[in-house]
């Protein structure tokens, strides 16, 4: 006679065949028909789903969405609001918050943004139309018997960056928000122009940008984007304005966005926040380290602060360790880049819950214990927390440049120091555009080059070439902790009316390895502000602010700090041709000599932030492997 199976026995079978159906599920996702995969969803999910929303604008266009709900719903329900260029009914961050939200008891409307997919509108272009259109669908939402009239937003990236578009109205209906990698939604704001984080020290992030625009920026697309594009074929191309239209022809926001000079009004018609901008819509923020709009981010988050001490109050900010958007990826992984990374892990599921639940549902505390900054410290493998960026206590602590003349190459005479020379000297090197410094770790995107990497990389083969400078201190006596913003001033001149000047700071490792720490980049013209563009005289002198972002990150003690200058990084960043001309329609590059003075009434340095606090002893130091 076989025993009886017990009830524990039973469930374990019922749970391990419930996730093998959805397992196969998940595996045959791309096979099952479009029109199939809503109602298996919410039969896996047990919840409601309307894929056909159609939302009319004050102008007639029709804006396509999906309805997440929970599947027995009791009473009005608070809302969740997400808005995408991808496709609603594909993009899995999309698809994943409506299941998420709606299985805890929230209405969640994922919607096509105007002219994309199943959105009527066909003038596409980052981020038009976003701010009215947002306002006009929560006029909608609110409208609803299902709806208690509040509504949160939530979304990493373009996700975002929709986010403060909608946040500049300050719709009551807009309760809280979680922007995560959202700082390209910074416009001019503080100094600031970064417009989608296309721009750099008004430099063109050429990889990352032409990279989003082929795959997304037609202005009139509603089917798939492209899988496959030559990325590495069609960065090289000059004039720059042809990279995207040899790969996807037809008119496209790239177009836009390199003849738009920066500064100009016409800018003003995208809704990216501007200064005088004040949103006060309650915010969680989260991003990366490696985020290559992370000084977007940050700028907004200190204008929010400034501007309405309220809003600041209502307002968090988590910089994790990571590249673009993975901040829960690199829990998992334990790397950011060539960096191991260790206690990264934040509960960031139940924050989103907790923090809608406070401010749409009136339930919890609302996160009160996040200060209103937390960061993690890259190589001391630590959280940190701060009332305000960068932290008062950080003290900014500036390392001179020095050399005999013969600072090209890591095997040059470039010396990095805390006191400067007395005697000036100068560095020179050659920027040929035809033959440009390769691009190596930190904030790189979309290069279509595997070998290409993002985040902390080795920087050897760079720092073998003529037209890099290094400058490179003696072995720390004592952990340098580096915790704000790096910013390089430098003295310069140039036989070309504009160039570009790249500094970044590097870890270099007893046995040699030179990893990437930070680093910024400033167009010459710009030297003065986007609005007050200016070309150089050849052979003058000029003083350059170069900013180089904001890091957190710990050089242990007999380990050396590292100044790398170049007048190019590419692809990532588009080549300055050298002629003072628009640069992006043009196709004969100039070389240019450029140099770096320093030592006696030339002062140029390295500004380093540097946050005094005791190395844990139980966070032993651990390198790159």
């Amino acid at each position: 006679m076989r025993p009886a199976l017990s009830w524990w026995t039973v469930l374990a079978v019922l749970v391990a065949a419930l996730l093998l159906a959805a397992g196969a599920l998940f595996a045959l996702r791309e096979r099952i028909p479009a029109h199939w995969q809503q109602p298996l969803r919410a039969l896996v999910f047990g919840v409601r789903i309307d894929d056909d929303v159609q939302v009319v604008m004050p102008d007639g266009t029709h804006l396509a969405g999906t309805l997440y709900r929970p599947r027995q719903a009791d009473g009005p329900l608070p809302t969740v609001y997400v808005r995408l260029p991808y496709n609603r009914r594909r993009y899995g961050e999309a698809i994943g918050e409506g299941l998420f939200f709606a299985r805890n008891g929230y209405a969640v409307l994922v919607q096509d943004v105007r002219g994309k997919f199943e959105s009527g509108g066909d003038d596409f272009l980052p981020w038009r139309h976003a701010t009215a259109d947002g306002v006009a669908t929560l006029d909608w939402i609110v409208r609803q018997p299902w709806s208690n009239g509040k509504v949160g937003t939530i979304g990493c990236s373009a996700l975002g960056e929709l986010q403060y578009a909608l946040a500049r109205a300050n719709h009551p209906a807009h309760t809280a928000m979680i922007p995560i990698a959202a700082g390209g939604a910074a416009g001019d704001v503080d100094g600031h122009a970064g417009y989608f984080g296309a721009f750099e020290g008004g430099v063109f992030q050429l990889a990352g940008a032409a990279g989003w625009f082929a795959r997304h920026g037609m202005k009139s697309d509603h089917g798939p984007w492209p899988e496959q594009l030559d990325m590495a074929r069609a960065l090289p191309t000059l004039p720059v304005l042809d990279v995207v239209r040899q790969l996807r022809p037809g008119p496209n926001g790239y177009e836009d966005f390199l003849q738009t000079p920066l500064g100009d009004p016409r800018w003003g018609s995208l809704d990216y926040i501007s200064r005088d901008d004040r949103p006060r819509v309650p915010a969680l923020v989260i991003d990366t380290w490696g985020d290559p709009s992370l000084s977007g981010t940050l700028t907004l988050a200190r204008s929010v602060q400034r501007q309405s001490p309220q809003a600041g109050r209502q307002q968090h900010v988590v910089i994790a360790p990571g590249n673009h958007c993975e901040q829960e990826i690199v829990i998992g992984s334990g790397r950011f880049g060539d960096l191991p990374v260790r206690n990264a892990d934040k509960p960031y599921r139940q924050w989103y819950l907790a923090w809608f639940d406070y401010w749409l549902r009136g339930r919890g505390d609302g996160l009160k214990a996040l200060p209103p900054y937390q960061f993690f410290v890259l190589n001391e493998q630590r959280w940190l927390s701060s009332t305000q960026w960068p932290p008062a206590e950080a003290r900014p602590q500036p390392w001179y440049l020095s050399s005999n003349g013969h600072a090209n190459g890591r095997d040059g005479d470039g010396v990095l120091a805390l006191e400067a020379a007395r005697e000036e000297r100068a560095d020179d090197f050659i920027h040929d555009p035809a033959e440009p410094v390769p691009s190596r770790g930190g904030p790189l995107c979309c290069t279509g080059d595997p070998k290409q990497r993002s985040g902390p990389t080795d920087q050897a083969d760079v720092e073998k070439r003529g037209d890099v400078l290094v400058y490179t201190s003696a072995p720390l006596q004592e952990p340098l902790r580096i915790v704000g913003e790096l910013r390089a001033q430098l003295v310069v001149s140039s036989t070309a009316p504009d160039t570009d000047f790249i500094a970044r700071l590097v870890h270099v490792w007893p046995d040699g390895r030179a990893t990437n720490i930070q680093e910024g980049a400033l167009r010459a013209r710009y030297r003065d502000g986007v609005e007050r563009p200016s070309l150089m005289t050849p052979g003058a002198r000029y003083v350059l602010d170069v900013p180089m972002r904001s890091i957190a990150y710990l050089v242990p003690r007999g380990h050396r700090i590292r100044l790398d200058i170049s007048s190019s990084s590419f692809p990532r960043l588009e080549r300055n041709l050298g002629t003072g001309g628009r640069n992006y329609d043009e196709s004969l590059p100039s070389k240019a000599l450029n140099r770096i003075f320093h030592g006696g009434d030339a002062v140029s340095f390295v500004e380093i932030p540097v946050l005094d606090l005791p190395v844990p002893e139980d966070r032993p130091f651990a390198g790159p492997r």
